[in-house]
Protein backbone atom coordinates (compact mmCIF):
# COMPACT_ATOMS: atom_id res chain seq x y z
CA UNK A 1 0.00 0.00 0.00
CA UNK A 2 1.24 3.45 -0.93
CA UNK A 3 -0.40 6.47 0.66
CA UNK A 4 0.65 10.03 -0.08
CA UNK A 5 -0.44 13.22 1.67
CA UNK A 6 0.72 16.81 1.57
CA UNK A 7 2.07 17.53 5.04
CA UNK A 8 3.06 21.17 5.05
CA UNK A 9 4.05 24.10 2.91
CA UNK A 10 5.37 27.58 3.60
CA UNK A 11 6.50 30.66 1.72
CA UNK A 12 9.58 31.20 3.92
CA UNK A 13 11.48 28.72 6.11
CA UNK A 14 14.70 28.96 8.11
CA UNK A 15 17.56 26.62 7.20
CA UNK A 16 19.52 25.29 10.19
CA UNK A 17 22.87 23.51 10.08
CA UNK A 18 24.70 22.44 13.26
CA UNK A 19 22.25 24.46 15.39
CA UNK A 20 22.81 27.75 13.51
CA UNK A 21 20.56 29.47 11.00
CA UNK A 22 22.55 29.60 7.74
CA UNK A 23 19.87 30.98 5.42
CA UNK A 24 16.33 30.48 4.21
CA UNK A 25 14.24 28.53 1.74
CA UNK A 26 11.26 29.92 -0.11
CA UNK A 27 8.28 28.03 -1.50
CA UNK A 28 8.84 24.82 0.49
CA UNK A 29 6.48 21.84 0.15
CA UNK A 30 6.80 18.57 2.09
CA UNK A 31 4.99 15.33 1.21
CA UNK A 32 4.64 12.39 3.60
CA UNK A 33 4.61 8.93 2.01
CA UNK A 34 3.57 5.72 3.74
CA UNK A 35 5.33 2.78 2.08
CA UNK A 36 5.07 -0.69 3.61
CA UNK A 37 4.35 0.65 7.12
CA UNK A 38 7.26 3.11 6.95
CA UNK A 39 7.10 6.88 6.50
CA UNK A 40 9.22 8.75 3.96
CA UNK A 41 9.34 12.53 3.66
CA UNK A 42 10.19 14.25 0.40
CA UNK A 43 10.05 17.90 -0.48
CA UNK A 44 10.80 20.65 -2.93
CA UNK A 45 11.72 24.30 -2.70
CA UNK A 46 11.66 27.17 -5.17
CA UNK A 47 14.67 29.08 -3.82
CA UNK A 48 17.51 28.40 -1.38
CA UNK A 49 19.35 31.49 -0.11
CA UNK A 50 22.33 31.14 2.24
CA UNK A 51 24.57 33.62 4.03
CA UNK A 52 27.62 31.81 2.59
CA UNK A 53 27.29 30.62 -1.06
CA UNK A 54 29.44 27.56 -0.24
CA UNK A 55 26.63 26.30 2.04
CA UNK A 56 24.34 25.70 -0.92
CA UNK A 57 25.24 22.32 -2.46
CA UNK A 58 23.95 18.81 -3.16
CA UNK A 59 24.44 16.28 -0.36
CA UNK A 60 24.15 18.84 2.43
CA UNK A 61 22.28 17.76 5.62
CA UNK A 62 20.11 20.46 7.18
CA UNK A 63 17.02 21.05 9.29
CA UNK A 64 14.19 23.17 7.88
CA UNK A 65 12.15 25.23 10.35
CA UNK A 66 8.61 26.32 9.46
CA UNK A 67 8.20 29.29 11.84
CA UNK A 68 4.53 29.88 11.00
CA UNK A 69 3.57 26.22 11.64
CA UNK A 70 5.93 25.52 14.60
CA UNK A 71 7.43 22.38 13.03
CA UNK A 72 10.94 21.33 11.99
CA UNK A 73 11.84 18.95 9.17
CA UNK A 74 14.80 17.00 10.61
CA UNK A 75 17.74 15.56 8.70
CA UNK A 76 16.83 16.92 5.26
CA UNK A 77 19.35 15.83 2.62
CA UNK A 78 19.54 18.04 -0.47
CA UNK A 79 19.16 15.71 -3.47
CA UNK A 80 19.11 18.15 -6.36
CA UNK A 81 19.60 21.89 -6.93
CA UNK A 82 19.28 23.63 -10.28
CA UNK A 83 22.22 26.01 -10.38
CA UNK A 84 23.53 27.86 -7.36
CA UNK A 85 20.82 28.58 -4.76
CA UNK A 86 17.90 27.90 -7.11
CA UNK A 87 15.03 25.44 -6.86
CA UNK A 88 15.56 21.82 -5.85
CA UNK A 89 14.45 18.73 -3.94
CA UNK A 90 15.26 16.97 -0.67
CA UNK A 91 14.29 13.98 1.43
CA UNK A 92 14.13 14.01 5.22
CA UNK A 93 14.35 11.68 8.21
CA UNK A 94 11.28 13.04 9.98
CA UNK A 95 9.11 15.92 11.12
CA UNK A 96 8.97 17.19 14.71
CA UNK A 97 6.66 19.60 16.47
CA UNK A 98 8.31 22.67 17.98
CA UNK A 99 6.91 24.22 21.16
Amino acid sequence: MIKMEKTCNSLKCNVIKDGKVIGRMEGVNVIQWLLKNKYRYTGAFSRFITNNPEDCHIGMKIDIEFPDKHIVVKGALIEWIRGTCKNGTFHAVGIESQD
